[in-house]
């Protein structure tokens, strides 16, 4: 086990940083439970982070903060029961390899291939599709390290509130330490991304959803342009030697890896009323791009240029009124935006604090270049997406608190109750934990 001294820890976007006491990085279960014992006995609070992609303060602490990077380990695959057990710390992308030399895959997944399974788990992430659930709602079993450094095994069959509570714990509960996911076998995904007009897509997305496995959209303000992504399922082998290595795909380079979108942005920071101007260019220049590949090659990308990000999830029904909401705000306010907007669909779940839970759903992300003020927009935003019952991303930024959140869960009640039971003297507690949870079960 690797324990640095005190220094200074910042998430992936820039958005939040921390000073804790020590990092620690285990390697094992029973090390983990060796430093939450020792900072039970210190009198320390711990948090655990994986990739640090949430762009909220969820893994910031003033105590003892845990990294999973040297605890990644895929410990059991198995072919008949279709399902993968590993470490917590262990990647996407590290899933994905594993479950391919079993011939078996993720039912879906997000865009970020080296998010953590702990992290995508703990804050609901999810993919596209709107007969597919959240990456959540694949866990069959999983571990948790817990305030006094015994270890918690639950199931559907063990401790059943417990696991359904950490499900989508946001790392309140305990340390995720062990996850079995379900699988299903392997598939590839026979990619189309072109230019549509945006009100094209948005009179016709419901039709677009159900025609494909996988549909979403980035609009681009200030144009009247969204590049559409069609991702279907299938057995069809991808070309010889054309395998996607992240710079296939017009949007995800545009959005997520490539380089001239950072050079638009840098131009956005030197004068922000080149924005709209850019923003044609943008559209302008945009193409079809056609290719099939594994599944996972096609859905995780690798993101270069740096941003903050708020996610909304709001009941399907009122998803495209929102949108248009938001297109509405956007010129009212005279706002200048230089990141598109992604509109997706996913099924709804059964997980307490999940932002599908009993709903068919509608997701609306909204992103800030890492060098521009994010909260005028966001607040601008966050407040349609009030207006439509809308449910925050746990792991994107939000303003909102218990006071708020509490109405929009059906089960919040009950998540707290397992909260109170495995950690009630709140070793797991932060400052964002205690907006977004609030201090006890009557807060």
């Amino acid at each position: 086990m690797v324990t640095e001294a005190r220094t200074r820890w910042t998430n992936w976007g820039g958005t939040y940083s921390c000073s804790p006491t020590r990092i620690e990085s285990p390697t094992s279960e029973e090390e983990i439970a060796a430093v939450v014992r020792a900072a039970g006995e210190r009198g320390e609070h711990v948090k655990v982070v994986g990739s640090g992609h949430s762009f909220t303060d969820i893994g910031c602490t003033d105590g003892c903060l845990i990294k999973l990077d040297r605890y990644n380990k895929v410990l059991d695959v198995d072919r008949d029961a279709a399902t993968i057990t590993a470490q917590a710390g262990v990647t996407i992308l590290e899933l994905s390899d594993a479950l391919a030399h079993f011939g078996l895959a993720m039912e879906n997944m997000g865009d970020v291939g080296y998010q953590t399974i702990s992290g995508a788990i703990s804050t609901a992430t999810h993919g596209t599709g709107e007969r597919f659930r959240n990456i959540s709602s694949q866990v069959v079993a999983l571990s948790l390290v817990l305030a006094d450094g015994t270890v918690l095994r639950c199931s559907p069959d063990l401790d059943p509130e417990a696991f359904k509570a950490a499900q989508v714990g946001l790392g309140a509960l305990g340390v995720l330490s062990t996850v079995t996911l379900r699988c299903v076998p392997a598939y590839n995904i026979h990619s189309v991304q072109e230019p549509r007009r945006i009100d094209e897509l948005l009179d016709h997305f419901d039709e677009l959803c159900n025609q494909n496995d996988h549909f979403e959209f980035f609009w681009f303000p200030h144009t009247e342009w969204a590049q559409a992504i069609t991702n279907t399922r299938t057995q069809e082998a991808p070309p010889a030697n054309k395998h996607r290595t992240g710079l296939g795909a017009y949007v995800n380079d545009i959005l997520l890896e490539n380089h001239a979108f950072g050079m638009i942005q840098r131009a956005a920071q030197v004068r922000r009323t080149w924005i709209p101007g850019l923003a044609a260019i943008t559209a302008r220049t945009m193409s079809r791009k056609e290719m099939t590949d594994r599944s996972d090659r096609i859905f995780a990308n690798t993101r270069l240029v740096r941003f903050a990000e708020m996610e909304y999830a709001v009941p399907r029904s009122q998803l495209i009124a929102a949108v248009r909401d938001i297109r509405a705000m956007i010129e009212r306010k005279r706002l200048l935006i230089s990141f598109p907007v992604e509109v997706r669909a996913v099924a709804a779940d059964d997980i307490p604090l999940s932002p599908a839970y009993a709903r068919d759903t509608g997701y609306i992300a909204v992103h800030v270049y890492h060098r521009f003020e994010y909260e005028p927009y966001f607040r601008e935003v966050e407040a349609i997406m009030n207006a439509h019952e809308g449910r925050p991303h746990w792991g994107k930024l939000h303003f909102q608190t218990a006071a708020t959140l509490r109405q929009r869960y059906p089960l919040w009640d009950r998540f707290i109750a397992v909260r109170e039971r495995l950690d009630g003297n709140r070793m797991f507690g932060n400052a964002y934990l205690e907006r977004v949870l609030g201090q006890s079960a009557q807060t």
